[in-house]
């Protein structure tokens, strides 16, 4: 049984934010310090970190950790099945920026870039739905349903958003 609160206090371990925060550094040139978020609504908003840069630019990070290597990426589909309401890899009100996931065995982390994680999602969403392991987490009061797409696959789908073609071929004329 899943609960909310108990995840959140397994996301804010110190000794795992400490290696996110080292990886930031690393990943993330001009990096110059990191806030870590403890307020409930920006949590819910998918800002777990905000990163600052020397720039004055930032990013919101939405910091997602397995315990245990599966083999895949869990993207959730909803995240209260009963009401339908959508899981955060679908929801637009989200602000992130990036999706940082990390399978904490094997010390394997991915950085997703959010939009572009959203559009491959909206692609390939039924495909995936019929391919790939559906997983539902009980939680009190609620279900959260996942799809467990392998870490290729979802790569691939990310990078096939990132190259795309300037000439809109749905109305058989350029986007311009």
């Amino acid at each position: 049984m899943n609960n909310f609160i108990t995840d959140l206090e397994y996301s804010l371990e110190e000794r795992e934010n400490r290696l996110f925060d080292k990886f930031y550094y690393r990943a993330f040139k001009g990096l110059m310090h990191i806030k870590l978020v403890s307020d409930l609504g920006q949590q819910r908003e998918g800002i777990d970190k905000v990163l600052h840069f020397s720039n004055g630019k930032q990013l919101l990070i939405d910091e997602k950790k397995r315990r245990k290597d599966y083999g895949d990426i869990l993207l959730e589909e909803w995240s209260i099945v009963e009401q339908k309401k959508k899981g955060w890899v679908g929801d637009s009100k989200k602000k992130t920026d990036y999706i940082v996931y990390a399978i904490m065995p094997s010390q394997k982390v991915y950085l997703f870039p959010y939009l572009l994680l959203q559009a491959a999602w909206r692609k390939h969403y039924l495909e995936w739905k019929k391919n790939y392991r559906t997983q539902i987490a009980k939680n009190i009061g609620y279900n959260t349903s996942f799809l467990c797409i392998p870490p290729p696959i979802l790569i691939s789908a990310i990078k096939n958003e990132m190259e795309q073609t300037l000439k809109d071929n749905r109305y058989g004329r350029s986007s311009a």
